[in-house]
Formats: C-alpha cells, structure tokens, sequence
C-alpha cells in the first residue's frame, strides 16, 4: 500500500483537526502526535491535540497555536468488568463533548488504548476517524495476555478498518503485518493507507555546543559516545546493550553509553550495569528535553530493539546525522541499508553488536555512514512529507462524513 499524495491541502478551507493520545510520554507515537498537531497549526488548521489523562514530558513541545485539551480521565481496570463499561461510557461523553465544544472534524488517534476511544467515536458517529498503528506486533502484550481479551482487541481493530475513515500505517511493514495479524480480506485492506514516519533535521549544532552537550555525560575526547534512547522494556532490549559495552571495555575501547528515556526494566538496566562494573560509564538520565542537540554529539546511535514498526528515534538519529547500529528486523532493515545508511547486526546479539560498535570508533566510516543516513533521511523521510499526505487525508475523511459539525453526544 503505497502512502497517498496530492496537491498542498492548504489551498482548501481550514479544517478542524485533533490528534487523540492517552499520555504525554516521551514515546515516539507520542511524539509524532505533537508533530503533527503542530505542522498542521502551521499549516492553518484549527489544530488540537487532545490528551485522555493530564500533562506530561511532552507538554513543552506544544506550539503556541495548537489547542491542548487535558481531559483528566482515568479509566478503571478491566478485572471490574461493570465499572471498566461504566468508565468507558462516561470517557466517552466527556471526549465527545469537548470534541463538540471545539468542533473537530476529523481525529487521528494514536496507539491502541487512544486507537479504541475512536473506534467509540466512529461507532457513535461523532466525526470522522483515522487510527494509527505503529507497531509490526499490535497484539504482543505478553505471556500472560487474556485470550478473551486478545479476541476482543482483534474485533477492535476489524472494526476500525470497516467504520473508521481510515487507518494509518507507520510503514509497510506495518499495514502487512496488521492484515496478516488480523486475517483481513481485500474489503477490511481497503482502508488502510501506509505513510511512513518522517521527521525535520535539527538546527545544526556548533563545535563548541557538541562539546558541552558531550562533557555533560562524562564523555573524554577519546571516548565513543554511544547514544540509545526508548521506553525501558522488554522490545528495546536495552539489556543486551549493556552486554554489548560491557565487550568494548574488555577490548579497551573507551567510551560512554547514554540511555535516554524511563519504564518498568530501567530499575533493573541500572542493577546490571552495575553488577557489571559498568556504572562509571553507562547513564540512565531518564527522559532528556534536548534530545536533537545530544544525538548530534553521540558518535553511535545504538537501537537494539526486538521489534519494531518504523521507530521515529531510528529517523531522528539519521537527520541528527548520528550513524545507527541497529537489528536486523522488520521495520529497522525498512529503513537502513547495512554499510551504506547504517549497520545491521543480527537481534539479541551483544557479541555483534559491540563488534559493530568498534567499527564506528573509525572517524572516516563514521562519516561515510552519517552522510548515508543524512541523504536517505532527506529522499524519502521528510515530515513535510508526511504533513501534506495527512493533511490530504484528513480533507477526504472530512468530505466523507458531511455535515463538517459533528454530532453532540446525547
């Protein structure tokens, strides 16, 4: 499925468009969300970015001209079957109503929890509807996964495809891993619609601000910065990052690994670094707000990750022309070509990773793979890109579903 084009969406009328999160988080579904509410800003829609729960590390990243709605909501567990359908009714009145108050046309909603209040939306009819995905394992919720529960998220996202405007895809990788996940038919596919991630290159930093932004993490002249960053869990696999550096010490190559970012395995990421006699040179600053600045003063950019749909941090370690060692899986190899935009190790592999590592401690093929990443970024990754396809679907789905008002919540 091929992303859709067309003309610059800003020779029509202005729409109203919100982006649906449950959470501010630093994650980079989030992130897209704050990008695109504030492209489409700029680009002269009445842009909202809605958020089910309260602010959080993102708030900061909000353009002046987006509305931020903090709905404050908190949903109840699906262990109490008749409060969890209680709080799912009052959740949704309180978004349709502030949804009606504001006069939103169109929503895209982010992730699986914020992808299953618009499928409430779409049901009720309140506006128009596009869910995103953004991961090749939508359904992973681990061992202990309800297989009830497994079902129902399956019949959500049927749903989606048959009621929703549409549904967006990260990637290829993604629109064929959902349809095969999902046993889809050729009527469910037709609305779904890839558009890859894309992101904007960074302000270029000077010698003098790459250098403080290194001294800041301990890091010599003489070292490696290696730079990592994501949600603290098992698909990062920050784990074997650590064995992986750990394999540089012993070969007396100096250098710093920053991992950037906060969730339930960071606790045990800090233990084992530590056991493995590492923390003088591992850090865990948890979520960093100049995130642009120091992947321009990382030497590596390390993404050991087990799965992956089309990670924006992968994007923004490319445009910040940090080179990338990353695994060889769906979503990744997407993206990288191996030796000419990056390197490709195979996933779960320290002893391949830390070799791959070592060879970015050459200047020269540390510049050879940054302009790679630089150049692959700017052909096929750009978020003005992926700012006028949006806003070209947003237009359709809001043609579609005339009358532009949507309906008030009875």
């Amino acid at each position: 499925m091929a992303a859709a084009s067309g003309p610059d969406d800003r020779s029509g009328r202005p729409l109203a468009v919100a982006q649906l999160v449950e959470a501010l988080e630093m994650g980079g579904a989030e992130r897209l969300a704050v990008q695109i509410a504030n492209a489409r800003a700029a680009a002269g829609d009445a842009s909202h970015l809605f958020v089910m729960t309260g602010p959080g590390p993102l708030s900061g990243a909000i353009d002046s001209g987006v509305h931020v709605r903090y709905l404050g909501f908190s949903r109840a567990s699906v262990h109490n079957p008749l409060r969890f359908a209680a709080s799912l009714w009052r959740g949704e009145r309180l978004l349709s109503r502030q949804l009606a108050r504001d006069g939103v046309q169109v929503v895209q909603s982010h992730l699986p929890g914020a992808n299953f209040w618009g499928l409430l939306l779409a049901l009720r009819g309140r506006c128009a509807v596009i869910a995103t995905v953004h991961n090749n394992r939508e359904f992973d919720y681990g061992n202990a996964d309800h297989p009830l529960r497994a079902r129902l998220r399956r019949l959500a996202y049927r749903l989606m495809l048959r009621r929703c405007a549409a549904v967006v895809a990260v990637s290829e990788a993604v629109a064929v891993s959902l349809l095969e996940d999902l046993g889809a038919g050729p009527r469910e596919a037709g609305r779904l619609v890839a558009v890859p991630n894309g992101v904007a290159e960074p302000a270029p930093l000077d010698a003098a601000a790459r250098a403080a932004v290194r001294a800041r993490f301990g890091a010599a002249p003489g070292d490696l910065l290696v730079m990592a960053a994501g949600r603290h869990c098992e698909q990062k696999n920050f784990a074997a990052l650590i064995e992986a550096v750990e394999r540089l010490r012993a070969i007396r190559q100096p250098f710093r690994l920053v991992i950037a970012g906060d969730g339930p395995l960071r606790p045990g990421h800090v233990a084992q670094s530590e056991r493995l006699g590492l923390a003088d040179a591992v850090t865990f600053p948890g979520n960093i707000a100049d995130f642009a600045q120091v992947l321009q003063a990382a030497d590596v950019f390390a993404l050991p990750s087990l799965w992956e749909g089309l990670p924006l941090v992968l994007l923004e370690a490319l445009a910040a022309g940090a080179p990338v060692v990353g695994t060889d899986i769906a979503g990744v190899r997407e993206v990288i070509v191996d030796r000419e935009s990056g390197l490709l190790v195979a996933p779960g592999d320290p002893i391949a990773l830390a070799a791959a590592i070592a060879l970015l401690a050459d200047p020269q093929r540390r510049e050879r793979l940054r302009a790679g990443g630089l150049a692959l970024v700017r052909a096929r990754y750009s978020f003005a890109r992926v700012s006028q396809t949006l806003g070209e679907l947003y237009r359709r789905a809001a043609d579609r579903s005339r009358p532009s008002s949507p309906e008030r919540p009875t």
